[in-house]
């Protein structure tokens, strides 16, 4: 099942912002951004992937973007994938074709190598995910994980309650699920980076997704870099900041 959150104001263009969510998370976790994107007029989807379905895969997670863009969209998208959203969004502009997208935006995100998977990226990089990430995540029989709350304070969401009161990040934590991995077991169905723009958003103190390898993917990729301060969770820590820079990736005077 497909959940579509939305937002009805039009960019002068007809552009809207795809905004896709990263692992253990649902659309609901773009609603400050949403909240922001809209009172600048812009346009946004926030897309609810089957994430909790352990047999799914990119490929299945790219169908359910493109299902919920259906025949909203005036005119070329920008698709926006936060964290393990990253392994999606390009198989989304692969499908639509470059013709079709205006920009590609990757948020904290992983970013998939044609012919690997995530766990052969893993092997061969371990540097991508910050030191000591992943302590505490426990798994469920059809080898689904989860966090525990305590785990998930201090492991996925650790130093946020830096940047914002407990209580937003408590509200966030109990919002999680399970997450599905055979995303990143199979090999990436990407053949090759889409030739669209791309843009990185890479949070200085993320300690999740090493921001320092995504600098260097950055580059790999041919991708323009924005730099947030603060952790992996600019949606929930700073929207504002967040949404202004979306706007920018999107905007034809910067394309």
């Amino acid at each position: 099942m497909v959940r579509l959150l939305e937002n009805r104001p039009m960019s002068e263009d007809g552009r809207v912002i795809v905004l896709v969510h990263g692992a253990w998370h649902d659309a609901s976790c773009w609603a400050a951004v949403e909240s922001e994107l809209a009172t600048r007029g812009q346009r946004s989807l926030a897309v609810d992937l089957p994430a909790e379905d352990p047999g799914l895969g990119a490929a299945d997670y790219a169908d359910a973007v493109v299902a919920a863009l259906g025949s909203e969209v005036a005119g070329p998208p920008v698709l926006v994938g936060h964290s393990l959203g990253g392994l999606t969004v390009p198989v989304v502009a692969q499908r639509l074709g470059p013709e079709r997208v205006r920009a590609l935006v990757l948020v904290g995100a992983l970013v998939p190598r044609p012919g690997l998977s995530y766990t052969d990226q893993l092997r061969a990089e371990p540097s991508m995910m910050a030191p000591g990430f992943g302590a505490g995540q426990q798994r469920h029989d059809d080898g689904t994980t989860y966090w525990p709350r305590p785990a998930a304070l201090s492991g996925l969401y650790r130093g946020v309650t830096d940047e914002v009161p407990a209580a937003q990040v408590e509200r966030a934590v109990s919002g999680m699920r399970r997450q599905g991995w055979t995303v990143g077991r199979e090999p990436t169905p990407l053949t090759a980076w889409p030739a669209v723009r791309t843009v990185s958003v890479i949070c200085a103190q993320d300690r999740v997704v090493d921001p320092a390898w995504s600098r260097r993917t950055a580059r790999e990729v041919g991708a323009e870099v924005i730099d947030l301060p603060g952790g992996h969770f600019p949606m929930l820590t700073r929207p504002a900041e967040l949404a202004e820079a979306l706007i920018r990736a999107g905007s034809p005077a910067a394309s």
